[in-house]
């Protein structure tokens, strides 16, 4: 498994995913904002987890799109849920 938590790793995935400049591409983090950054998406991660314990999977549903699908864009990881070895909660049809 590749090493993402790594403030060289960014700096790479950034230059891959980002290649062009556009309207969807964010800004380039510090090393200091990456690491904030990167420790709030373990936070939310656990968060997210915490949620699915509790049985409140459209609450974890919203959580992952407005939070951690933001946080995964702006640290330019693709998904992070094989990395901190959290399952993502998908939901059936019929929610």
């Amino acid at each position: 498994m590749e090493v993402f938590s790594t403030y060289e790793a960014y700096l790479n995935r950034y230059k891959t995913y980002y290649d062009e400049e556009g309207d969807e591409r964010p800004g380039m983090l510090t090393s200091e904002e990456f690491y904030k950054q990167f420790k709030l998406l373990r936070e939310s991660y656990q968060a997210y987890h915490d949620l699915i314990q509790m049985g409140q999977t459209t609450e974890a549903s919203l959580y992952y799109t407005q939070i951690i699908n933001q946080l995964e864009n702006q640290l330019a990881i693709a998904d992070a849920s094989d990395n901190f070895r959290q399952e993502i909660y998908i939901g059936s049809k019929g929610e």
